[in-house]
């Protein structure tokens, strides 16, 4: 069975890289004689709004993306984000952290860590040992611990598409360098007790997604979503990302850099066959 997903986050109108992803995993899904699951990502309440989040419905319909079953809401799953959580708090691999974004960049540019590069904010590690309670903290997944509970220094996935730099087939990625390029990274915020990362990982689960199309500036997170389905005892699907749909600039089209919406490419007469000629379906 091929199950696949398509995951707007309602912050602002589609623009030409939403609808390639979405038709391109329909595309899929068709060939597969699959199902394509429709999910709004809309745990960030200070950005998505109601609006915009039916202009998501009329822009799809009117593309002609078709979606099985009621459209999964995040902000309608966080007691099943919340009880995953605690599932890590309960095999001791997370922690809590009070730490700033000012207070990682003195931490990174301190003289005993001149190695690392301020701009990554690569978490240091501040918050790992002072036991911190975690209620009304961030919360980090301790990747020390992660891997002796693993028992191994690999995590691997398959990947039907292709990475930014070409990767294709068996990934296979160290859990060092998951520490080395992120840290111990937050899996849920203070403010919702969840994070992107962890919300899409049960989301995955739950909606029995068997493979993720979406956008290859996706690929390198892609090892976090692993490792959480290996904690998680999830099954980790087939993941096929794909190349991003750029502006004249060579830049990947964004809802904060001013794309064309779709919306307005249709008010001004834009077709749904010029659509696909543009984006070379």
């Amino acid at each position: 069975m091929f199950i696949s997903r398509f995951a707007p986050s309602p912050t602002g109108l589609l623009h030409l890289g939403h609808a390639y992803s979405a038709l391109l995993t329909q595309n899929l899904v068709t060939r597969n004689s699959g199902t394509l699951h429709l999910r709004i990502e809309d745990i960030d309440i200070t950005r998505c709004t109601p609006d915009f989040e039916k202009q998501i419905y009329r822009d799809l319909e009117w593309l002609g993306v078709q979606w099985d079953s009621t459209p999964l809401r995040q902000s309608e799953e966080l007691s099943i984000y919340i009880n995953s959580l605690k599932q890590l708090v309960d095999k001791g691999l997370v922690y809590g952290c009070d730490c700033t974004r000012s207070d990682i960049k003195k931490a990174l540019s301190a003289p005993n860590n001149l190695a690392n590069d301020v701009n990554t904010l690569v978490y240091p590690g501040t918050c790992r040992e002072k036991n911190l309670p975690l209620d009304g903290r961030n919360v980090r997944l301790n990747l020390l611990k992660t891997k002796n509970y693993l028992e191994t220094d690999y995590i691997k996935f398959s990947e039907q598409g292709i990475g930014p730099n070409k990767e294709t087939g068996d990934q296979t990625f160290d859990i060092a360098w998951l520490e080395k390029r992120y840290g111990d990274f937050i899996i849920a915020r203070k403010d919702i007790r969840t994070s992107y990362h962890l919300a899409v990982t049960v989301d995955d689960a739950q909606q029995k997604v068997t493979h993720v199309s979406r956008g290859n500036d996706l690929f390198y997170v892609t090892p976090i979503h692993v490792i959480l389905q290996n904690l998680l005892n999830f099954k980790t699907p087939v993941y096929i990302h794909h190349p991003l749909i750029k502006d004249k600039n060579g830049n990947k089209l964004a809802k904060s850099k001013g794309a064309e919406s779709i919306l307005s490419m249709r008010n001004s007469g834009t077709t749904i066959k010029e659509i696909r000629s543009i984006l070379g379906l």
